[in-house]
């Protein structure tokens, strides 16, 4: 979250430390919100649910925010400037796992939509160790840089990675994304066609608001890496992270309150840590049987 690097730019535009400052604090806000909200479900979601790929991802994109906002409270409050770069190569370090950790979710979610189909397996594969090998590429060029950059009070540098590293990632996150929201908008449509349900139903079923606010929040992050110059890239780029989390979390706290909530319908025959939630195992065993007019 602090000015570890920012995109190259001939005029620079300077945030004030107090300004940083400030985002951190709604960063903060808005985790513990969310935290303290949907405790009641998160507790039975952990205590109710086997230990699997899924659960685990959750609570990497869940719990990594916390330690980041602890980490960035180290960073302002570090009375000497020896131990910034380690301390900021772990901020770095983290939001890589919680960005990682959060597309995964995603990934699964869409690859259950699919009913674990080997071809999108393949697709999305392709893409998320694309991902995947981007950051560790950026979390090593960081730590490196990392090493020979000067610090001020509060851990906060004036140095910078080139852009090029830093927008290659993101690229790669775009294009996951944009597949994602895809294969879950192809399936929708299809499932919609053949059963007639309501498209909103559909859409809140599949949870397309929390993949297109990830593929906003992407967006945005690109234009900001391309074009706005000076310190507000960093601060940008660590607040979409942390929204990817947030977004990747809820969106498993909603599939598991309908998957208990649903209890009249029969389990799906697909039992992976995968699996698809009962009312998308309802819309399939519909979408098998040739709609009636009176289908809603």
């Amino acid at each position: 979250m602090n000015s570890h690097y920012a995109p190259s730019a001939q005029i620079p535009l300077k945030l004030p430390a107090r300004g940083i400052n400030y985002v951190f604090i709604v960063l903060v806000t808005s985790v513990v919100y969310d935290f303290v909200t949907n405790l009641d479900d998160e507790l039975d979601y952990l205590l109710g649910s086997r230990m699997t790929l899924a659960k685990g991802l959750f609570l990497g994109s869940r719990y990594t925010p916390f330690a980041i906002c602890a980490l960035h409270a180290r960073l302002l409050l570090s009375p000497s400037i020896e131990g910034c770069p380690g301390l900021t190569e772990s901020n770095i370090l983290l939001l890589g796992i919680l960005l990682l950790c959060a597309e995964c979710i995603f990934v699964l979610r869409t690859y259950a939509l699919w009913n674990c189909d080997r071809r999108v397996r393949i697709a999305l594969l392709v893409l998320y160790l694309a991902l995947f090998c981007g950051m560790v590429i950026l979390v090593l060029e960081c730590g490196l840089k990392l090493k020979t950059t000067e610090f001020t009070p509060g851990c906060y540098s004036p140095s910078s990675i080139p852009t090029n590293l830093i927008l290659a990632p993101y690229i790669l996150l775009l294009l996951l994304e944009i597949e994602v929201v895809g294969l879950t908008l192809y399936r929708m449509i299809i499932y919609y066609r053949t059963t007639r349900c309501r498209l909103l139903t559909l859409m809140a079923q599949y949870n397309v608001g929390y993949i297109l606010a990830g593929l906003l929040f992407t967006l945005i992050n690109i234009v900001a890496i391309c074009f706005v110059p000076g310190d507000y890239g960093p601060v940008l780029e660590a607040s979409q992270i942390m929204a990817q989390g947030l977004l990747a979390s809820r969106m498993q706290l909603d599939l598991w309150k309908l998957n208990r909530h649903s209890p009249l319908v029969a389990p799906t025959t697909y039992s992976t840590e995968y699996d698809q939630t009962d009312l998308e195992f309802e819309l399939s065993q519909r979408a098998s049987v040739v709609p009636s007019a009176n289908v809603q």
